[in-house]
């Protein structure tokens, strides 16, 4: 007669075993998470995307950053791929126009001053892959001509052929970077810090009736622009929104500016009218370096003015008539 086993040791052995496939489990789920998936790559096709006669500057950048071999006059599509991380790698750069960049599929993020200083680049595609763009990207080329965005962007677009980037902040649309050709389209709400930074092309800005918020050095350096209409809805002029523009020769505030900020309209030696139809001057906080232009002020308004402790710096204040 065969002895069974006792039922509490049967129990103890197959928890045992339930313990032990669970560790396996997670040693498995762990390794699978740990461990790098070289699959997740984009499957694209191998082309050549630029050679030494197409885009030398490109080819020989990739030279030294490792991308294509010492001595290789080309590079493709699969070698873009390899590139995950810009850092500074394309400030000060030489390159002319740089289409390619939208092969560039591994890339997510473009950071602040990325292409900053690259005095000749005058056209480039933001792969669909860019999730993030920072502030001041592409600050500092003067002769920029052309932003687009791949159709297959889910985060950034150039709507409407603006020559510019778009994306949504805080539900509404926020231009985070323009060149001297861009036009804002009407729902834009916001423009990014230093979108236009150092945008010595651009002649003329119109802004969309309905702005919320233009951000700090947004148009710093624009050294051709020559006048500016603030739009109703803007409450604060940032710290730094026109510094520089040498050219600017007419503001005109709206009813709903409340500060110029520090040193808005430092360095506009041009600057001659002040056009302010605000019953109530706005507070400046440091806001200019000099008080030569000629103010108008809403009629009746003017010892309003000229009892402030800053605006009774301007040597004319005249009443709009």
């Amino acid at each position: 007669m065969s002895q069974q086993t006792p039922f509490f040791k049967q129990i103890w052995f197959l928890g045992g075993i339930a313990a032990l496939a669970i560790f396996v489990l997670c040693f498995f789920a762990i390794d699978l998470v740990g461990s790098p998936d070289e699959s997740q790559k984009p499957d694209v096709e191998m082309e050549v995307i630029a050679t030494l006669q197409t885009n030398e500057p490109l080819i020989t950048l990739a030279r030294q950053q490792g991308w294509i071999e010492a001595n290789a006059t080309e590079m493709t599509s699969i070698d873009a791929l390899n590139v995950d991380s810009l850092g500074q790698i394309f400030s000060n750069c030489n390159l002319l126009s740089f289409g390619e960049f939208r092969y560039f599929l591994c890339v997510k993020e473009i950071p602040a001053g990325a292409f900053a200083h690259s005095e000749k680049l005058k056209d480039i595609v933001i792969p669909a892959s860019v999730v993030t763009i920072d502030y001041g990207a592409f600050a500092d080329c003067p002769n920029l001509e052309d932003l687009q965005v791949d159709t297959a962007n889910t985060h950034y677009d150039s709507r409407n052929n603006c020559h510019g980037i778009i994306c949504t902040w805080k539900g509404k649309l926020m231009l985070v970077a323009g060149c001297k050709n861009t036009t804002l389209p009407a729902d834009v709400r916001y423009i990014a810090p230093q979108a236009f930074a150092g945008c010595t092309g651009l002649q003329k800005v119109v802004f969309p009736e309905r702005m919320e918020e233009i951000g700090e050095e947004a148009f710093r350096d624009c050294t051709s622009l020559t006048e500016i209409e603030i739009p109703q809805g803007i409450r604060f002029v940032e710290a730094g929104t026109f510094m520089g523009c040498t050219a600017l020769q007419s503001v005109t505030l709206s009813k709903s500016v409340e500060r110029l900020r520090e040193k808005s309209f430092s360095g506009c030696t041009s600057l001659k009218t002040i056009n302010t139809p605000k019953r109530f001057p706005a507070v400046i906080e440091n806001a200019f370096d000099a008080f030569t232009a000629t103010v108008y002020v809403p009629d009746g308004q003017l010892n309003t003015y000229y009892r402030d402790k800053v605006w009774k710096k301007f040597q004319n204040i005249k009443e709009m008539k």
